[in-house]
């Protein structure tokens, strides 16, 4: 991650360490809420839920991990299940980057307390007319704070600006004896981003060794 990497690259080139410079990172509070039944989603019929107002925006079913000649729980409404919540901070109105400073400083001044207090006071204005009850129904509350979750893709990112090459070009090519590989360069950080990046990262390193 470029929020890494230029504080460790201390000799690296003024035009890698612009390049790096063009990287910033929006936060992310992932919240896992433990509970003891999922009855009231079925009540429901649905198995993900989305909102525009309040703590989070989205939370959904995870399918159970299949591993090839073992028996994989059902999906019970019965049994217990974990609900994970990505919180996002958007700050609309505040000047980019600072808005990711902003919203990382935001994310870090939540106490455990207020998550709690409104992890439960939303999974009970969404789901409480179906059976939901946080004291009875929620058996525990893990939270993440991910202060540099996802790069942020402003004007330039992909294709450069003003005659300069995009960040993500200068990045991606071998310096010297160094080569980054993540899936921050693609823009589009999932796994496959990340092992392709990897990949022509390692192939780089193979060219000097």
């Amino acid at each position: 991650q470029q929020h890494v990497n230029r504080h460790i690259c201390r000799d690296i080139s003024p035009a890698y360490r612009e390049a790096m410079n063009g990287f910033h990172h929006a936060p992310i509070l992932t919240v896992n809420v433990a509970l003891r039944n999922w009855k009231f989603l079925d009540k429901m019929g649905i198995a993900s839920a989305r909102w525009f107002e309040g703590f989070g925006w989205f939370t959904s079913l995870r399918r159970n991990l299949e591993i090839p000649g073992q028996t994989t729980q059902p999906l019970d409404p019965a049994k217990p299940v974990v609900l994970t919540m990505y919180n996002p901070f958007p700050l609309p109105g505040v000047h980019f980057p600072q808005q990711c400073t902003a919203a990382r400083m935001q994310l870090f001044g939540l106490t455990f307390a207020q998550i709690e207090s409104q992890v439960r006071a939303q999974f009970t204005k969404l789901f409480g007319d179906y059976g939901f009850d946080a004291n009875r129904d929620i058996a525990g509350i893990i939270t993440n704070r991910w202060g540099h979750a996802y790069v942020v893709d402003p004007p330039g990112f992909f294709f450069g600006k003003n005659g300069n090459p995009a960040p993500k070009d200068v990045i991606n090519k071998r310096y010297h004896r160094l080569s980054f590989g993540h899936s921050e360069l693609s823009g589009a950080q999932m796994w496959e981003t990340a092992a392709e990046e990897g990949e022509r990262a390692g192939q780089q390193i193979l060219e000097v060794i």
